[in-house]
């Protein structure tokens, strides 16, 4: 499925270079922390301030609507997430500098950025997954109207997993069923996570 995503997202950007030329090209850069709660030794929760970096380039397929790619990277407690998503922007032109608008980026990240551990007996590695997240803010047009400043909250969820497989020869029992297992494993723990973040967001549009 993630390399079905990446191949199209790849194809979807190839093609934006020629709308480009027709002023049908839109993009948006995005900073901000994102908080939510991590579950801490004593089963309390802290919250956690982290931080992301995201671009989403497209094509405009109305004069206040936008359809594109979104790439970025998101940092998590002990996993740093590469997202890669198709997204939508919508605004309401209303004759003034300032407008609303909206967004909604739907995809996967991956955790290409994290290292994968081993040694003679084991091997240990993370795994993105399924993310969403939509977004409401304001835009403000620069004098000339050749960019735009933006600033929204948006809300995200975002999957992950870590991975801790026994090589073969190291024992006899498995987690998970034996058909499923990576060639060389005799076993592999999974832990599942899910982050709920809210997102605060500045940002630069042409």
């Amino acid at each position: 499925m993630k390399k079905l995503l990446f191949a199209l997202a790849f194809t979807f950007l190839s093609g934006i270079s020629g709308l480009a030329q027709e002023n049908n090209f839109f993009s948006q850069t995005e900073i901000g922390p994102m908080l939510g709660r991590v579950k801490v030794w004593d089963d309390s929760h802290d919250l956690r301030v982290n931080f992301s970096l995201e671009s989403f380039n497209g094509v405009k397929v109305k004069p206040n609507h936008a359809v594109g790619i979104l790439l970025g990277i998101n940092s998590y407690p002990d996993i740093k997430l590469m997202p890669i998503a198709f997204g939508w922007r919508g605004y309401k032109e209303n004759g003034k500098r300032t407008s609303p608008y909206a967004g909604i980026d739907l995809g996967y990240a991956s955790a290409w950025l994290e290292k994968r551990t081993a040694n003679e007996w084991s091997e240990q590695w993370h795994e993105g997954g399924f993310m969403f997240s939509p977004s409401l803010g304001i835009k403000r047009n620069s004098k000339n109207s050749k960019r735009a400043y933006t600033w929204s909250l948006g809300y995200k969820r975002q999957y992950a997993f870590f991975y801790d497989g026994m090589k073969s020869g190291t024992g006899s029992l498995s987690n998970i069923g034996e058909s499923s297992l990576p060639p060389g494993f005799i076993s592999v723990r999974e832990e599942s996570y899910v982050f709920n973040s809210l997102l605060i967001k500045w940002g630069i549009a042409f």
